[in-house]
């Protein structure tokens, strides 16, 4: 059941440490995996049935979440009650679009978590000066595995790439500065500073040393001053 470990791999490749539900997600597929090589006693016909499946391990997890039986894990059966036939693609020699769209999310994964591992080495100072290609390239990994559709027809040229994550950051878009006319925002946003709440907030401790001292005098001036005591002039 090797392909059981290719497809955890697959999986973890694919996990978005961004998202807790897909980090929930692939500690099902590890506990699921740990059983099956582990604990499952499996018949030729699981093993079989299984084997048909593109990614066996999802298919398995589908059974698992379907299964009621308290003390057992029949996988032929539950295979028919999930209508597994119909649902899942099934395994070809010839790879098929799904698996080397999976390859590429594998592919990209393993550039990217290369390209931060690289970084780990590097001082601050030049962790500074790469911050723009730092930014493209995630910029470009978070973009490429999570909203870019990419048709079947692309797939073979980019995985025709060792490093397709670093092709597609070193093409990255310019910064908007470069792309559109910002300067009227620029413009905008000076005339809105003595109205901003980081000006009012930076301001107020200055103004209210200022009211005080206002206040302070202002009741001086209203409370009427002492009379002098009158002294006495006459004879000792």
């Amino acid at each position: 059941m090797e392909r059981l470990d290719e497809c955890l791999k697959v999986h973890a490749d694919m996990l978005d440490a961004q998202n807790i539900g897909s980090i929930y997600e692939l500690q099902g597929f590890s506990e699921l995996h740990y059983y099956l090589k582990v604990e499952h006693v499996f018949t030729p016909a699981e093993v079989e049935a299984l084997l048909s499946f593109q990614d066996p391990l999802d298919v398995a997890r589908w059974c698992w979440e379907e299964n009621n039986h308290e003390h057992s894990f029949p996988i032929c059966d539950l295979l028919k009650e999930i209508d597994a036939e119909q649902k899942f693609e099934h395994f070809t020699s010839e790879p098929s679009a799904q698996d080397k769209y999976t390859l590429l999310m594998k592919r990209l994964g393993q550039n990217y978590f290369a390209y931060r591992e690289s970084l780990m080495s590097r001082d601050k100072e030049s962790l500074i000066e790469k911050a723009a290609e730092i930014t493209a390239m995630q910029e470009a990994y978070s973009y490429l595995t999570t909203k870019f559709e990419f048709r079947d027809e692309m797939l073979d040229d980019v995985l025709a790439l060792e490093n397709p994550l670093k092709y597609f950051a070193d093409r990255w878009l310019m910064p908007v500065s470069d792309v559109f006319d910002v300067d009227m925002d620029i413009r905008e946003n000076i005339a809105g500073i003595r109205d901003s709440q980081e000006y009012l907030c930076q301001r107020e401790p200055a103004v209210s040393v200022l009211a005080r001292l206002q206040n302070a005098a202002q009741e001086v001036r209203e409370c009427p001053a002492a009379e002098k005591p009158v002294r006495d002039f006459g004879a000792r």
